[in-house]
């Protein structure tokens, strides 16, 4: 049935409406168009009700128009809207396998996700992670999933990371569109494809991961040869791979072959270590697989024996070298065997704390042998001797794996050596016991006046840390995580940031307490706050103003702000004039970013920004070089009393 009369009356009725019932006598477009209605009136009653309409309106004397003409035109706008379709021409065909499903959604939510996956500019990521936190099914679509891919060479290298572990999120679902136009001598995008892929399907794609590889270049190769691990058939092809490639690729091959438990990756191994223990050992790192467990244990045993036999052995930068592999070597490995490596350190106590001897420009020299831990390479705990630096290795190792004969170790040789045998006693109590079991042990083993194991109070606080670092409290999650980095993602298109040992459990408030009393730990105290009604929040408050306001603080003052809001703190008056005097030196840039964040109103900003003026004015605050723009701080002094 052609409805355009329908549409014609629509038209002509709605400029009458505009023009006004005066002139409808004369319209003789609407009358014409009422003509040609005629035919579709017989055709169905509502059609012949409009037309009974149209002739009523144009035969209706002038005062009676408008009632008709806004019944008549009401009556054909709502036929009209029963007739309305959208499509395109052509056949339908069904979706591709593997391209996404449907989802339910409107533009309003599709569009600003899509617009910050396939344009470029700013704001974009975080749009992209809030749908991801909030609607995450949105992801799935068969509109949203190819852009996401594409997205993966976006021209911003955090969304396309980003980009990524959405992907991996999501399962092996996303592979065909992987697949899709895939270009194994492509780029970074391309080998983040496979790593998508591989670590979502695993060994089920072994067969393509192989396929692509004859064709692929760098990065693509790196990603195909660590893809290889999943599939322990590939074990002969990887050992040729360690063979045959060079650097970046040779390094994925050898991690790839260390996760795998077969013959001949151990016989590989055996006959490296002969030429390149040290070469052999790198690949190690954090693998859990037992054929690189049972081989690291062993060297190191070796090597163990040896200094127990000779423990005034001459040490050289080779030793060294080997020493530093091993020991890292050992981080994630479990077992009986592993725990005897641990107890054989223990053993060696300070044989291996000494310095060792090196030639530069033809010149002898000597230097400690330390070893680098945790923190800032700046930090004089970071670098620590053998005897210090293997208790932080099997404290790494409980975090990392949690494994109850580790935890038991750790104990034992608490008990027997103390020292920095302790921190993985503690961080073992604290990951297998519950919150109050785990404060007491804290506290029996470290606070500073039990002076157990004949320790000073640095000691104590060098343990203290180690046991906490890299926890953090995470807000969003209301969760404590540990931050942890694996070896093998120096290999990886990008981190990781997901799989992070988690602590689900609230920390005893003995901890706060300790940080406080031993002093100089600020950054691991606010990293483990949480929201929490506690007496010790009142405490630590207390605790973090005095810090703030009584000492030089680089760069750390924001925390500070941070922190003691989360601990509620309401006492503002004269904070930044004090943390300003205590300094001694400030920058009108950094005055004016803590006034920002500070929960105060802006008159109360306004009188302590005027102090600080005041205080530089009469030269009794330094401005940092030299520099303090006054006409500026009035204006914003200013525009804070307004407020």
């Amino acid at each position: 049935m052609n409805l355009q009369p329908l549409y014609d009356v629509k038209e002509r009725l709605e400029a009458a409406a505009i023009a006004g019932t005066g002139l409808l006598g004369e319209d003789f477009r609407l009358q014409r168009a009422a003509e040609g209605l005629k035919p579709l009136a017989g055709a169905s009653p509502v059609f012949a009700k409009i037309d009974g309409g149209l002739t009523k309106l144009l035969s209706a004397p002038a005062e009676a128009r408008s009632g008709l003409l806004l019944d008549t035109l009401a009556l054909v706008d709502a036929v009209v809207y029963t007739q309305g379709s959208v499509g395109l021409e052509g056949r339908l065909t069904p979706l591709p396998v593997g391209g996404g499903s449907y989802r339910q959604a409107s533009c309003a939510q599709l569009q600003p996700l899509l617009t910050a996956l396939t344009t470029t500019g700013g704001g974009r990521m975080e749009t992209i992670k809030s749908a991801w936190d909030n609607h995450p099914e949105l992801f799935a679509d068969f509109r949203v999933l190819p852009a996401l891919v594409a997205g993966l060479g976006d021209s911003y290298g955090e969304i396309a990371d980003q980009n990524g572990r959405i992907l991996r999120s999501s399962g092996p679902a996303a592979v065909p569109v992987l697949k899709e136009g895939f270009d194994p001598a492509g780029g970074k995008a391309m080998a983040r494809r496979v790593q998508v892929m591989e670590e979502t399907a695993g060994a089920a794609e072994n067969d393509w991961y192989l396929e692509q590889l004859s064709q692929a270049k760098k990065p693509v190769r790196q990603a195909l040869i660590f893809a290889l691990r999943h599939d322990p058939a590939n074990a002969q092809i990887l050992a040729g791979l360690c063979q045959t490639e060079k650097k970046e690729c040779q390094r994925a091959a050898r991690f790839a072959l260390a996760r795998m438990e077969t013959e001949e990756s151990r016989a590989y191994w055996e006959a490296l270590a002969q030429k390149d223990l040290g070469g052999a050992l790198e690949a190690m790192r954090q693998s859990s697989a037992g054929t690189a467990t049972d081989l690291t244990a062993g060297w190191f045993l070796q090597m163990a024996e040896r200094v127990r036999e000779n423990p005034n052995m001459p040490l050289d930068a080779k030793a060294f070298g080997l020493l530093g592999r091993l020991r890292t070597a050992m981080k994630c490995k479990t077992g009986s065997k592993v725990c005897d490596a641990f107890r054989a350190a223990a053993n060696l106590g300070a044989a291996l704390d000494r310095d060792y001897a090196y030639e530069e420009n033809g010149r002898a020299k000597t230097e400690p042998m330390r070893f680098y831990c945790r923190g800032a390479t700046t930090d004089p705990d970071s670098q620590r001797y053998f005897s210090a630096a293997m208790p932080f290795t099997l404290m790494r190792s409980i975090q990392l794996t949690r494994d109850s004969g580790l935890c038991a170790l750790a104990g034992e040789l608490a008990e027997a050596h103390g020292g920095g045998w302790i921190a993985p006693a503690l961080c073992a109590a604290l990951l297998t016991q519950d919150s109050a079991a785990a404060g007491q042990r804290a506290e029996e083993l470290l606070r500073p006046k039990f002076k157990l194991f004949g320790r000073k109070d640095s000691d104590t606080r060098v343990i203290l840390q180690d046991v906490l670092w890299g926890l953090c409290w995470n807000n969003s999650r209301y969760e404590y995580r540990i931050y942890a980095n694996d070896p093998a993602n120096n290999i990886k298109t990008f981190f990781d940031h997901e799989k992070h040992p988690v602590l689900t459990q609230e920390l005893d408030p003995v901890w706060f307490e300790l940080l406080m009393e031993l002093g100089g730990l600020d950054a691991a105290l606010m990293n483990l706050l949480r929201p929490m009604e506690h007496p010790v929040m009142d405490k630590v408050g207390k605790y973090l103003y005095l810090r703030a306001t009584r000492g030089k603080n680089s760069g750390g003052f924001m925390q500070y702000v941070h922190a003691l809001t989360q601990c509620g703190w309401k006492d503002w008056d004269g904070f930044v004039v004090k943390y300003a005097q205590a300094q001694g030196e400030v920058s009108y840039y950094s005055i004016q970013t803590m006034l920002n964040e500070l929960p105060v109103p802006g008159k109360e900003k306004a009188a302590q920004l005027r102090a600080v003026n005041d205080l530089v004015g009469a030269k009794r605050l330094k401005a940092q070089y030299g520099r303090w723009p006054d006409a500026q701080i009035k204006q914003v002094i200013a525009q804070w009393e307004n407020e």
